[in-house]
């Protein structure tokens, strides 16, 4: 199928929100949270209705934090792990998917505003988006939403600050702490009655814990919406980044326990960093055709230029991207049962050109790195094709069934242009079309009491670095690697809608497992080598208003306890089946507190546990468990009537542990050098801020 025909696809088809509505469209009850109004699944819903685990993340939520990553409340939802190594390091995976990735989050794909942040390829970057932007986190568990292409993992919809209606401000924050820290920022806001904006700068620096972890990234974002007439709007979200950090990398045993502020030896010498300019931008239009059906239809772009000097060579990357998204969402009833539906497409095509070039930083008398000879050129076009279909069926008062049914179409066509082998390696690879169906059941017991359970499938595509065979050409038998997923849930409020209690038992049964296996510094090839069961609980607990006197005091707590094994896998002639899977904790639990008294004085905080994790597939090696407490308190004022500043500071890791914030699954180590599994955190360290609001 050409461009032409996709797009003519793409302009005739029916269409459903992609893009997350606002959150001034939304119904968010701040003391009952089962009534917490979903935007991000193509059929919007109460919180409790939908048969799926789907976790919300508040900006209120992100205030209890020191404002540098989003890892700190996204570990705070049961089964989802963000490790994160730095600030531009980190891992997500959702029930132990996405685990076992070298460096990155691949098994779970995001969007913010409707636009895709995961490439092509299937890699996510979230740790370069300002919390202050932010304005809710909806976190699908699981294949469980046909709208996002069934990803296997889950996927991870933003929906970023919106202006208050007839309003002006101006926003400004600061934040001063360890390590050199420093954050600082001012965002304009300007709405009248048909139309709302406004644009932001912020400026985040660090000089890091670590050797060679300095950081520098300064981001702009713009955001506007118009109301064309009474039934349609246009709004356009866009955003640009610029980034230098450098890279201390992963450390082995002896260095983590003794010497844990050390970066790798080579990439000390060779001064390694990565630096990239990075940008997005989407519009959508927005058209209620009558009371019953909406259609909307999002345009988007992304480019991102990098060059990454490593030991073992240096990156010189960019991409560019463009996509549509398109849906329609409707009601209408058949045989007197209510029906919501939602139908759509996506599309998008990403053409990525790398460059390598030698490394000749041994050579500088420790002034970094020096470019080399160019020993590799490729470029790759990314495509992929998601149509998909989703209604959710009101069967009595009680009970509501929901299916749906995604169809996936993806490929690739790599262009070599210099091989030191002198083999062409150019090449179309076109993956498996996959049909990926899902299901649902939400039953109500008793009043705000719902009783659910799902049955749905997904898939992850491999990297196309794990789709090339060690010479670099196409590997024709790797395969997407799929799984099913069965889940049974309770979801219910108690003592006058202020306890909400969501508790999950789930098992997802993975099918042809990439395996990624490393057979150079910077060389890792793919193969299907097995299977992988996830079993698991979750429990999440959430009180709100308790009241005494004039304090307001939130208690929270969520728990994992999990099963993740090899069912079938054999590498290099070893069987590995039972064997725990890598890079995730078997268990982990959260205990927080919030106190908010009438004063403006508000005090959070939240203890974690993370058990051990398997650092290797033979379970050789395991890192040690660890407990974290992390503390903020906030003092908001007003200095006159229409200025409003809150003061903030906070503690990170209270009580000074010596903790791997992330791991790197199956470290090698060559030329006799120990194995690199360990990204040290931070130790105790503090941080001050201040926000100013002027309206």
């Amino acid at each position: 199928m050409n461009n032409i025909a996709i797009l003519f696809l793409l302009l005739l088809s029916t269409f459903a929100q992609a893009q997350v509505k606002a959150t001034a469209d939304s119904v968010l009850t701040r003391n009952a949270l089962g009534e917490v109004y979903i935007t991000s699944t193509p059929i919007q819903n109460e919180l409790q209705r939908i048969p799926a685990s789907v976790n919300v993340i508040s900006s209120e939520d992100l205030q209890r934090g020191d404002q540098l990553s989003i890892a700190n409340e996204i570990n705070k939802n049961p089964g989802i792990q963000m490790q994160q190594g730095a600030l531009n390091t980190s891992r997500i995976s959702i029930r132990g998917l996405g685990a076992r990735s070298q460096y990155s989050t691949n098994r779970v794909k995001a969007y913010i505003e409707g636009i895709p942040l995961t490439t092509g390829e299937g890699e996510t970057t979230l740790e370069d988006i300002d919390l202050n932007l932010i304005d809710r986190l909806e976190i699908i568990k699981g294949p469980a939403s046909s709208s996002y292409g069934a990803g296997l993992g889950g996927a991870i919809n933003i929906s970023v600050i919106k202006p208050k209606p007839q309003s002006t401000s101006v926003r400004l924050n600061s934040l001063g702490g360890s390590f050199g820290l420093f954050k600082g920022g001012a965002t304009a806001m300007l709405a009248s009655e048909n139309t709302a904006g406004y644009f932001s700068y912020n400026h985040l620096e660090k000089n890091g814990y670590r050797a060679n972890s300095n950081y520098n990234r300064n981001t702009y974002t713009a955001y506007a919406k118009t109301q064309i007439n009474a039934v349609s709007a246009l709004t356009f979200f866009g955003n640009y980044t610029r980034l230098k950090a450098f890279i201390p990398s992963s450390i082995n045993e002896d260095d983590f326990k003794n010497n844990p502020e050390k970066a790798a030896f080579t990439w000390a010498q060779s001064q390694g960093y990565e630096s990239y300019d990075k940008g997005l931008a989407g519009l959508s239009y927005n058209w209620n055709l009558n009371e019953s059906n909406s259609w909307t239809t999002s345009i988007f772009t992304n480019f991102r230029d990098g060059y990454e000097p490593r030991p073992f060579d240096i990156l010189d990357e960019n991409s560019v991207a463009f996509g549509v998204r398109s849906n329609l969402a409707s009601s209408f009833s058949v045989l007197n049962i209510p029906i919501s539906s939602n139908i759509g497409v996506e599309y998008f095509d990403e053409h990525y050109k790398a460059k390598l070039y030698q490394n000749l930083y041994e050579d500088t008398n420790g002034n970094g790195s020096l470019q080399g000879d160019l020993f590799s050129n490729q470029e790759q076009d990314r495509k992929y094709l998601n149509l998909f279909a989703q209604a959710n069926l009101k069967l009595s008062a009680r009970l509501q069934a929901e299916i749906g049914l995604n169809y996936n179409h993806s490929r690739y066509v790599l262009d070599d242009y210099l091989n030191e082998s002198e083999i062409d390696n150019s090449g179309v690879y076109t993956y498996p079309r996959l049909f990926l169906p899902q299901a649902g059941l939400t039953y109500e017991l008793v009043n705000d009491k719902f009783l659910y359970a799902t049955v749905s499938r997904g898939f992850s595509l491999p990297t196309v670095a794990e789709t090339l065979t060690p010479e670099g050409a196409i590997n024709p038998e790797i395969k997407p690697e799929t799984g099913y997923n069965y889940e049974l849930g309770l979801k219910a409020q108690w003592l006058d809608k202020k306890l909400y209690t969501e508790l999950a038992f789930y098992t997802v049964q993975v099918s042809d497992l990439l395996v990624a296996e490393r057979v150079d510094n910077d060389q890792f090839v793919g193969r299907n080598a097995g299977k992988t069961s996830h079993n698991g609980i979750e429990v999440l607990m959430n009180y709100k208003d308790l009241t005494f006197n004039s304090l307001l005091i939130n208690p929270y707590a969520s728990l994992t306890i999990n099963d993740y094994s090899f069912e079938d896998f054999t590498d290099n002639d070893i069987d590995f089946a039972g064997n725990d899977l890598t890079g995730v904790a078997d268990k982990v639990f959260n205990l927080g507190l919030d106190l908010i008294h009438d004063s403006g004085l508000r005090f959070n905080v939240n203890y974690r546990h993370t058990g051990e994790i398997p650092l290797d597939d033979a379970n050789s090696i395991y890192s040690d468990s660890y407990n974290l407490v992390n503390l903020r308190a906030d003092y908001e004022f007003k200095i006159a009537q229409h200025f409003t500043t809150t003061l903030y500071s906070g503690v990170n890791n209270v009580f000074d542990t010596n903790y791997a914030a992330q791991v790197l699954p199956n470290a090698t180590g060559f030329g006799g050098a120990a194995p690199r599994y360990y990204y040290p955190g931070d130790p105790v360290n503090f941080y001050i801020g201040l926000n100013l609001n002027i309206f």
